[in-house]
Parts: C-alpha cells; sequence; structure tokens
C-alpha cells in the first residue's frame, strides 16, 4: 500500500503493483507511507489500514481479466502462495477459467465494496494512467512523466502472455461469467468487457 496526501494506492496482485509503487515512489515528497516490496504486507487490503485512508481517493490497479488469471497461474506455478512459498503445478485452462479468485480478490481488497475505489489504474496503459493521477492531484506534468519514465519493467516473467494462446473463447466467456464483478469494473474502465 501507498499512502499520499490526497489518495491511497492499493497493490492487487498481478496488475503491475512493483511498478506503480516504484512510479509513485519516484515523485519528490509525493509517498507519505509505503509498505516494503519485500513484504507481503505490499497487498494489505484498503481495511487494514482503514485508519489511515482519511477521506482520501482510493486508487487501485486493474487488468484485463484473462491476462490477470493467467498471470496469476504462472506466478503459482513458479513461486508458490503464502506462506510457504513452494511452486506449484499450473493450473489448467479449465481450472483457471472456472475460477471466482479475480472476484474474491477484489471483495476483500474493498471489504466487500464497502471501501469503494474511486480511481483505477490500467496495467495495459499503466504509465499513462499513473501520469493521469498525478497531474490531477496537481503534480506538474513534466515532473510526473520524469517519475514515471525513470521506472524500467518491473517483474517482467517469461511467459506467452496472450490469453487467446491458453484460453479458448468459450473458457474466456465462463470466466467473465464466473467473476461478474471484475467484468463489471472492465466495462466502467476500459468500456467493455473483453
Amino acid at each position: 500500500m501507498v499512502i499520499a496526501d490526497s489518495f491511497v494506492w492499493a497493490h492487487l496482485p498481478k496488475t503491475g503493483g512493483d511498478a506503480t509503487a516504484r512510479m509513485l515512489a519516484a515523485v519528490p515528497g509525493l509517498v507519505r507511507f509505503a509498505d516494503p516490496a519485500d513484504s507481503d504486507d505490499k497487498h494489505l487490503p484498503f481495511f487494514a489500514r482503514e485508519d489511515q485512508l482519511g477521506g482520501r481517493l482510493l486508487v487501485m490497479n486493474i487488468r484485463r481479466l484473462p491476462a490477470w488469471a493467467l498471470s496469476g497461474a504462472q506466478h503459482k506455478a513458479r513461486h508458490g502462495v503464502a506462506p510457504d512459498y513452494r511452486p506449484l503445478p499450473l493450473d489448467s485452462a479449465e481450472q483457471i477459467c472456472g475460477a471466482t479468485d479475480a472476484d474474491d480478490l477484489l471483495r476483500w481488497m474493498t471489504d466487500h465494496g464497502r471501501l469503494a475505489v474511486g480511481r483505477w489504474l490500467r496495467t495495459e496503459s499503466l504509465a499513462a494512467d499513473v501520469v493521469a493521477l498525478l497531474d490531477d492531484i496537481g503534480v506538474p506534468g513534466e515532473l510526473a512523466r520524469a517519475a514515471v519514465g525513470s521506472v524500467g519493467a518491473v517483474n517482467a516473467a517469461d511467459y506467452e502472455h496472450d490469453p487467446e494462446r491458453h484460453f479458448t473463447r468459450a473458457q474466456i466467456a465462463r470466466l467473465y461469467e464466473r467473476n461478474p464483478g471484475w467484468a463489471a469494473i472492465e466495462r466502467e474502465v476500459y468500456g467493455s468487457a473483453r
């Protein structure tokens, strides 16, 4: 989590969070608090620090659901999950597309929607969205672009990233059906669910 004077950003896993945290930290004087990048606390939900929200804008990243689900499955296969972090077998496409992990995670991060995200940053256009956020809170454009531009690729895993090479259209449709909350956010943020 990153806390600034006017917003609080929560790190939704597998949405470019480490890059976002570095972009925000690159702006001099912006960040008042940030969880360490090497700590599981970086993924804490908003309600875990509710006493520090103080009416600030709640911000979180979002990513197209098939890409998010694929990234999550790849991550678990390579690194495992807390607390053991032992690599696990890669879930099948059917297992990935039958899960409700995306909606479950969104509910957890927002305390079942009680803490509403007011600004979404799209992973696919992360640099531009972070610059736009910074512009909206009054960070001069040149400073914002320089800070964001100073952050290179972060945690780019080596696997085939195209969901259409892993999932059939029917599987992708099922994934969206199983995660209607995420699909609704995509329609709001991107103009459509894929």
